[in-house]
């Protein structure tokens, strides 16, 4: 079928498909913020994808992100999540909303009016304030477990971020328990002496390679 002018149609949201789009959004604000905080002003939005079971996050950033900053992004995403501040919207001119301090995607066209979201913060301080038009959590508890999976390089000094939030980034914490545990178990260890053992066997198969 298709649709002709003067139709009436019926539609529905799927719940379940936009509670994740609601979790994975809300965090690409937090992710925004801690990026700004842990690597510097010039981090900048340079795209974004946001789906129900995961969200890709491109900044302006001209090196690798260390393992060591990944680290302390997502502890810095989850500690925001955690005070389960409320997600406030307030509508506004561009430019009052940028004066106020709200991150604007450079070369968007804004109209007249727009939504500017904040969230994260405590005292009355707003930890992310950006214009955004999506949909969100209503408080950043909402989001749940945030984890990175991912980072590379997109282009020359463009660097994407994975991640995942909420049942999705549970499913992955399992994953890879499992994966730790099927490793330990096929050299019969303990999963915390799988490291340890992994060197002895890397070690040992260099030298043999020497001596052959």
């Amino acid at each position: 079928g298709g649709f002709e002018a003067g139709m009436t149609v019926s539609a529905q949201v799927d719940r379940e498909r936009r509670s994740g789009a609601r979790r994975h959004h809300t965090a690409t604000h937090l992710l925004h913020a801690a990026l700004r905080e842990q690597l510097g002003p010039h981090v900048k939005q340079a795209g974004s994808l946001v789906a129900p079971d995961r969200l890709r996050f491109d900044i302006s950033h001209t090196k690798a992100i260390s393992l060591e900053e990944l680290r302390k992004i997502e502890d810095e995403v989850n500690e925001r999540i955690r005070k389960n501040s409320s997600v406030d919207t307030r509508l506004m001119t561009p430019e009052v909303a940028i004066a106020a301090g709200a991150m604007a995607l450079f070369r968007e066209k804004y109209g007249e009016e727009v939504r500017v979201l904040s969230m994260g913060g405590e005292d009355g301080q707003k930890y992310s304030v950006e214009l955004c038009g999506g949909t969100h959590a209503l408080r950043t508890g909402d989001i749940g477990l945030f984890r990175i999976i991912g980072e590379g390089a997109v282009s020359a000094g463009v660097r994407r971020i994975a991640a995942v939030g909420g049942a999705a980034a549970e499913e992955h914490v399992r994953h890879q328990g499992q994966l730790l545990a099927d490793a330990a178990a096929v050299l019969k260890v303990r999963p915390e002496d799988l490291p340890a053992r992994l060197q002895a066997l890397v070690d040992g198969q260099r030298k043999v390679e020497r001596e052959l």
